[in-house]
């Protein structure tokens, strides 16, 4: 028997539509039926396992759009398709901007515009669970959070890569979370029974490094006091994390290349050579290319280690996280130190999101952390936030007007990318959810520097 495409829920009060449609679709798709909208709704209401609803109009009882508003309170995401035989009295465009469907779709057309229509409605839809299931396993598996298109396009590449043994490069700014993502590529990986070790390559002296890089004989240089196993030997078969690789020095970045195209290490003082089997994932948030192109760091090395290249946003380009990270960190923090659990009111949350955020979620994470700490209350105000943050009240009305105007320029990047996400970054159909011209959409997009993935 063919493995079905979906569950389907198919709403129409004449019995030969209701029958015809169940023919049309049950070699593709688990159908549930029903003649009345009461039926669907109550249906629905205890069970979670529809992709697509199609809903006829004109009905007895509850009608096709009392039913889809309905549907959208027990569950916003499920897409809609209106199969009507009334056009005249229920105009695609009414419907469209007071009821934003999926689709929509006359009785007298050929059978295969709905078809098309419901195959495209289930797509999206389990694109949109896949995505959401995607968040929740990141952050129950390796703790990075975020629902966000950028975060969830950065989860799908972890799951990809992880089983390979490709080198990985992450980018990204200071704060964004590269050893997270470096970590959860290890732990995902068929190397997560073997050690990770992590080198932090900033500020360190060239002889330090090269020692705890490849290990050293006792007395092989002025305080050498005992034989030292290097990172190279301590995490064979697993996996070395090379962290900001971009404050290495030159003469170690000849010494690591040489390791990554040969295999083999030679600790410091000894003849001996080791053969090794690492996986070396590096990171960090300088500009490598321009680096190369200023002979600070090895063109030869740099294609050794790029690999494939994952680049962590900075968290004022993902503002719409910024929620989920704060309850996040306000759960862990407070249940980690014993406070009764705490809550930031919203006009708290508008502080954390119009913030910048040049330290990104680290940042975030030790503000949220301080601001319980020092708050006497079980309720955290703007103010809180505002004193953290050293923020001061501006009363100025032009400063409050820049700050309304950026609000609002936020608040429009967030619905356009919640609506590209909706219809899996259709441009023509985001632009109908949004009721704007696809062209002016186009533009807000580049604008916006969206990335549609």
């Amino acid at each position: 028997m063919n493995q079905k495409s979906g569950k389907i829920l198919i709403v129409d009060d004449d019995i030969f539509v209701l029958e015809s449609l169940e023919l049309l679709f049950e070699e593709q798709y688990d159908t549930v039926c029903f003649d009345s909208g009461e039926k669907a709704i109550s249906y629905l209401e205890s069970n979670n396992d529809i992709d697509t609803a199609i809903l006829d109009i004109k009905m007895a009882g509850l009608n096709g759009l009392e039913v889809a508003k309905k549907i959208n309170e027990i569950n916003p995401d499920l897409p809609i398709v209106f199969y009507t035989g009334y056009p005249g009295e229920y105009g695609e465009n009414e419907i469209d901007n007071n009821h934003e469907p999926f689709e929509y779709v006359e009785k007298s057309s050929e059978p295969v515009r709905i078809i098309r229509s419901v195959k495209n409605a289930v797509n999206m839809y389990q694109l949109i669970k896949e995505k959401k299931n995607l968040s929740l396993l990141a952050s129950e598996r390796y703790g990075i959070i975020g629902k966000s298109i950028l975060m969830l396009d950065i989860f799908q590449t972890i799951e990809k890569i992880a089983k390979t043994d490709s080198k990985v490069m992450i980018l990204g700014e200071t704060g964004t979370g590269k050893e997270l993502v470096a970590r959860a590529v290890h732990n995902r990986s068929k190397r997560s029974e073997s050690i990770m070790a992590i080198l932090n390559c900033n500020h360190k002296q060239p002889d330090l490094i090269e020692s705890e890089l490849f290990g050293h004989l006792k007395g092989s240089f002025t305080g050498a006091i005992a034989d030292r196993v290097g990172m190279f030997e301590y995490a064979n078969n697993g996996t070395l994390f090379l962290d900001e690789i971009g404050d290495l020095d030159i003469t170690t970045q000849a010494k690591l290349l040489r390791v990554l195209e040969t295999g083999e290490i030679q600790k410091i003082g000894s003849p001996q050579i080791n053969s090794v089997n690492v996986r070396v994932i590096c990171a960090t948030h300088k500009n490598l290319e321009h680096m190369v192109k200023d002979s600070q760091f090895r063109e030869d090395l740099y294609y050794r280690l790029k690999g494939i290249q994952i680049t962590l946003p900075p968290l004022r380009e993902r503002k719409e996280d910024i929620p989920l990270l704060t309850d996040y960190f306000i759960e862990n923090h407070c249940l980690k130190n014993g406070y009764g659990l705490k809550v930031f009111n919203q006009n708290a949350i508008n502080v954390l999101i119009e913030y910048d955020w040049p330290g990104n979620v680290r940042q975030l994470q030790d503000t949220v952390k301080s601001v319980i700490d020092m708050s006497h209350s079980a309720y955290i105000t703007e103010k809180d936030v505002s004193v953290a943050l050293n923020i001061e009240q501006e009363s100025n009305t032009a400063k409050d007007d820049i700050s309304i105007h950026f609000k609002l320029k936020q608040y429009e990047k967030t619905l356009i990318i919640q609506a590209l996400s909706k219809t899996n970054n259709n441009i023509s159909a985001a632009a109908r959810v949004l009721k704007c011209d696809p062209s002016n959409l186009r533009k807000k997009i580049i604008d916006f520097n969206i990335e549609l993935g």
